[in-house]
């Protein structure tokens, strides 16, 4: 039998973002079919949006400032040795 390698960095990133997607389709469908049960559904929606943008928001940008202060450090290890 051939040896499978494990799949690269890009490959692992392709199938995540694909699985998100597949998620986020599948919630809108399901919320979707909840509205049209439950009329007040769009309040409960904006409730939840109130609190869930700015948490998403602020998770990104503090995963962008970590990224950059972890490569500011692996710079400064590499130029110290």
């Amino acid at each position: 039998m051939g040896n499978r390698s494990s799949p690269s960095n890009s490959q692992s990133n392709a199938a995540t973002a694909i699985a998100l997607v597949g998620l986020v389709l599948i919630a809108v469908a399901l919320l979707g079919l909840m509205a049209m049960v439950t009329p007040q559904l769009l309040g409960v929606v904006i409730v939840v949006l109130i609190f869930a943008v700015p948490a998403a928001f602020h998770y990104l940008i503090w995963g962008w400032w970590l990224s950059q202060a972890r490569d500011r450090e692996e710079n400064e290890r590499e130029e110290g040795s």
